[in-house]
């Protein structure tokens, strides 16, 4: 399966949430299926009613392979996933390891965030996205890596920073949402503390405009609390997209991602 048609099973044509998954991530993989996905239970998630509500979209943000699978097991409650993961997982050609299915002939890159979990997530939960019927109007889970920033491994020369970030143009806006029915949104985090700034200045826009914002622990069975989300710098700043992605480095297919350049020696 081509990163092609596995990109159009989590965009469809009939979603009107599909304009907003991101092809950056799709755009490199590569997936030799292997027999038959075990077919995996469908997760108890404690606060979360059985199916969705229409009136609330969801936004996760925790380390790349949790928020897959939190956004399959919502698939299951009659969310759409909306994979907002803007970044390339390695160099084309210098996979080994990102691959679903590896290709050993490949050499390997020392990748600034390792994305191997969260693509083999993808590709092993392809299979049931494909098999679920969502309805038309089904509420959007937009999936988020929160490591985004940080990273998985320390900074040096001759790396493969792929780290990136999220801007208000990823996501869509208030008044879009507002056209959808959407009153309310959950946001999911490892922990129930304000959002990371880039997000922040998501979720203040719809805020502002009206829509409930939530938050909720990941690990915690109680139930999505409301939340003020605190003005991030440079908030609705016209300049703030140009200085915000300085440090960060574009991918030729879309999205961050390239080498760090060597330092030439002096002398």
């Amino acid at each position: 399966m081509t990163g092609k048609e596995l990109f159009e099973i989590w965009a469809p044509n009939d979603s009107i949430w599909s304009r907003w998954v991101s092809p950056a991530l799709f755009a490199q993989i590569d997936y030799a299926k292997v027999g038959n996905p075990a077919q995996a239970d469908v997760p108890e998630l404690p606060w979360h009613q059985q199916k969705a509500s229409p009136d609330t979209a969801v936004v996760i943000d925790l380390p790349g392979a949790d928020s897959i699978r939190l956004a399959l097991a919502l698939a299951w409650r009659g969310y759409r996933p909306v994979p907002i993961i803007n970044a390339s997982p390695g160099p084309l050609g210098l996979q080994l390891g990102l691959l679903c299915q590896p290709a050993p002939s490949r050499p390997s890159a020392v990748v600034v965030l390792d994305m191997g979990s969260l693509v083999r997530e993808i590709c092993e939960g392809t299979p049931r996205m494909r098999g679920l019927a969502f309805t038309p109007d089904a509420p959007p889970a937009f999936v988020l890596d929160s490591l985004r920033l940080k990273g998985t491994n320390p900074l040096r020369e001759d790396m493969f920073d792929n780290r990136w970030m999220v801007f208000p143009q990823d996501f869509p806006s208030a008044k879009f949402l507002a056209e959808q029915k959407i009153k309310h949104v959950t946001v999911v985090q490892a922990e129930k503390t304000q959002p990371q700034e880039d997000l922040s200045h998501v979720l203040l826009r719809w805020q502002e405009a009206g829509i409930e914002v939530l938050t909720k622990a990941s690990g915690d069975t109680s139930l999505p609390s409301r939340i003020t989300v605190s003005r991030p710098s440079r908030f609705k700043a016209s300049w703030y997209r140009a200085l915000a992605i300085m440090g960060l480095r574009r991918s030729s297919v879309g999205g961050f991602g390239s080498f760090i350049p060597e330092t030439s020696a002096a002398g």
